[in-house]
């Protein structure tokens, strides 16, 4: 009984995390059309494409560790918000809000590379895609915990049960942890290996 259980959750987290990653995606294709609508912000993404292009030219000169823990800040901050927002009912649609406007915003910037730099872009693409190879699963990882969660919290709400919200509420925060530790390390890794090939795509 209790493997048929685990089954059954297993098969609905996965649909989840499925229709999650398609929503998504979407979302990705969403942000590519905002260009017809947001042509200004073209500008900055050029000016960022040129950052890009120069300090990855400087060589042995870059600050690789800088890169890193700017990348490693970023994607704290990011997954951190979803876990936070994720904690309460009211706020929880803004863990959705942010996820979706992380689909949008590569959107908007893959396709400002193609628009701006053409068959250059695919050096630009690279650097974005393994910006966020391992975060957005990750992301996406922690939505579907969070839904479990709000949903066991409001059972446990009707039911009148404080310690349970309580239990629920730390274990939810120790998943959500331990998920954002093992995310962001192997994003880190992944970063420190890619710094090189990346600086050898932009020669």
């Amino acid at each position: 009984m209790r493997r048929t259980i685990r089954k059954r959750d297993r098969l609905r987290i996965s649909k989840e995390i499925i229709y999650l990653s398609i929503i998504f995606i979407i979302f990705v294709f969403i942000g590519t059309y905002l260009n017809k609508f947001l042509s200004n912000g073209q500008d900055i993404v050029l000016d960022s494409i040129n950052n890009l292009n120069d300090y990855y030219s400087q060589g042995s000169n870059i600050n690789v560790r800088a890169v890193v823990f700017s990348n490693l800040r970023e994607n704290i901050i990011f997954l951190g918000s979803i876990v936070f927002f994720s904690l309460f009912v009211l706020t929880f649609p803004l863990t959705i809000i942010s996820f979706l406007l992380k689909g949008i915003s590569i959107g908007y910037t893959i396709n400002s590379f193609i628009l701006l730099i053409k068959l250059k872009s695919i050096k630009m693409i690279l650097i974005m895609l393994v910006k966020n190879f391992i975060i957005v699963p990750g992301a996406i990882l922690l939505i579907t915990i969070s839904y479990y969660y709000i949903k066991n919290i409001y059972e446990e709400y009707k039911k009148g049960r404080k310690e349970g919200i309580v239990f629920l509420g730390r274990r939810y925060l120790l998943n959500g942890i331990i998920v954002i530790i093992i995310c962001t390390f192997a994003q880190l890794l992944l970063n420190v290996i890619s710094i090189g090939i990346l600086q050898f795509l932009v020669r």
